[in-house]
């Protein structure tokens, strides 16, 4: 009894270390690394990542866009309304420019959708949009499907969490935790899993 009860407190300092480097490795500036890319990808969520992701494609830092995991019950006209196209630019950016995913439901999901977009154009390097704390684990599921491709991650800073405020703040320790627990879970299936079936690590 005594031999599991340390376990469990070791197992739970080590979850706290790890989350506290997790939650300081969140970015909180804006990315510096605007290289050009064959493509840009943002991974469906709150608003500012779509916006964030269009005006990158409007001031040229690609030629081509997907939105992933757009539900299946929204079409383009409704999405396009949703969006904040703020000219006609805009809007004939879209129709030429931007190419819809409604397949993945989950990161996972939203993974197999870009590599398939990717290797249907030919593509071998993206630009990844998605939230400041879920950069890391959308970038290891990418590269596991797709481990040739360059990723040039571009964190979009959360509407909805604070990370340098996390313990004052009850959803943003509950959404950071919850995301950390999925993000050890990807790196289980990278380093562990993928190695024992004799899949290639991401790196």
């Amino acid at each position: 009894m005594r031999r599991f009860v340390v376990f469990v407190l070791l197992a739970a300092a080590g979850w706290l270390i790890g989350f506290a480097a997790f939650v300081s490795s969140i970015p909180d500036k804006p990315p510096v690394n605007l290289r050009e890319t064959d493509g840009i990808v943002v991974l469906t969520g709150a608003g500012s990542r779509l916006n964030q992701a269009i005006a990158l494609l409007a001031a040229g830092h690609s030629g081509r866009l997907l939105i992933s995991g757009v539900d299946a019950r929204t079409n383009d006209p409704d999405l396009k309304k949703s969006l904040d196209l703020k000219s006609q630019t805009d809007s004939e950016l879209f129709d030429c420019c931007i190419d819809v995913g409604r397949e993945a439901l989950d990161t996972v999901g939203n993974a197999q959708e870009i590599a398939a977009w990717a290797g249907k154009h030919g593509y071998r390097s993206l630009r990844v949009v998605t939230s400041d704390f879920h950069i890391r684990r959308s970038l290891l599921e990418i590269r596991r499907v797709a481990p040739d491709l360059v990723l040039v991650p571009h964190p979009v800073f959360s509407e909805r969490i604070r990370p340098g405020l996390w313990w004052r703040d009850l959803a943003s320790a509950r959404i950071l935790s919850r995301e950390f627990n999925k993000l050890l879970v990807v790196w289980f299936k990278v380093n562990v899993y993928d190695r024992i079936a004799g899949a290639p690590a991401a790196a």
